[in-house]
């Protein structure tokens, strides 16, 4: 253990970090921050529409099918804007 500790300065010395590896990052936290807001944004379609669903039980199928319909286009601009960050890093 403490061999890898003295070897570790020396091995991260040896890290450069380009142009293509600041992309890469970039690209990578965009994609996280994108994924986190849109589980988010539907986490709280969910609950919404549960919450609907119990105070007006006659309607909850309207309310499903406007849930799901939103959540679909929750889904649809989140995979655009990855696949935006992921041509970013080429």
């Amino acid at each position: 253990m403490l061999k890898l500790l003295t070897l570790a300065p020396i091995m991260l010395s040896e890290i450069t970090i380009d142009d293509r590896g600041l992309a890469l990052l970039g690209g990578m936290l965009a994609v996280g921050i994108i994924v986190l807001g849109s589980a988010r944004g539907i986490g709280q379609l969910a609950g919404s529409a549960v919450e609907a669903i119990a105070r007006q039980p006659e309607a909850g199928q309207r309310i499903f099918t406007t849930m799901i319909v939103a959540a679909a286009l929750i889904e649809g601009v989140t995979l655009f804007a990855m696949i935006i960050c992921f041509m970013g890093m080429r």
